[in-house]
């Protein structure tokens, strides 16, 4: 199991060495939240190594990838 992709991604500049990143993640349609949860920390890890030295504060959540760019269109989704 691993992360899809990203669904969409928000960043917030919270201070001189602090920073908000939130995004939604597409996880396969036949994975375990066990699976999901282990992909999220592992994406979680790997956003932390990536910026040493800057505190992170990341909101990380698994969805489907329905393949539209306007969320609305698949907030009626019935899959």
């Amino acid at each position: 199991m691993a992360v899809e992709g990203v669904v969409h991604l928000r960043t917030l500049h919270l201070g001189p060495e602090e920073l908000l990143v939130c995004a939604k993640l597409a996880v396969g349609r036949s994975d375990y939240g066990h699976q999901i949860a282990v992909a999220i920390d592992a994406a979680e890890r790997r956003a932390r190594e990536s910026v040493p030295g800057l505190r992170l504060v990341i909101y990380l959540e698994p969805d489907l990838d329905r393949g539209a760019s306007d969320p609305v269109s698949w907030q009626n989704a019935t899959d």
